[in-house]
């Protein structure tokens, strides 16, 4: 299993993560993410939404199995996270995710 945390700051730091709830979004939308990361504690709307636009554009979610405080601390932020889109994971084994998704 790969160390989510760690992963996730590769990809930020060299690759191209849209971090929160609209920006993943309209991320969607464009088509442009490879893989989203849902907080398991985010609202049942919230999901809904995601996983809709998700899988019109056929892009893979890994639900992340800590808390929108949990995710928001393993990319290294002050806040809380509900949801990211990876769109270019950099020299990170993020989308090795996928896998589990």
């Amino acid at each position: 299993m790969i160390d989510i945390g760690r992963e996730l700051q590769v990809a930020i730091n060299t690759g191209s993560v849209v971090i929160g709830f609209e920006e993943t979004k309209r991320a969607l939308l464009a088509g442009t993410p490879k893989l989203v990361i849902i907080a398991a504690n985010a609202p049942k709307w919230a999901k809904d939404d995601i996983e809709y636009y998700a899988k019109l554009a056929g892009i893979p979610i890994f639900v992340f199995p800590g808390s929108s405080i949990e995710l928001g601390a393993a990319a290294k932020r002050p806040h809380k996270i509900m949801a990211l889109a990876v769109i270019d994971p950099g020299q990170s084994e993020i989308l090795k995710l996928t896998e589990h998704a």
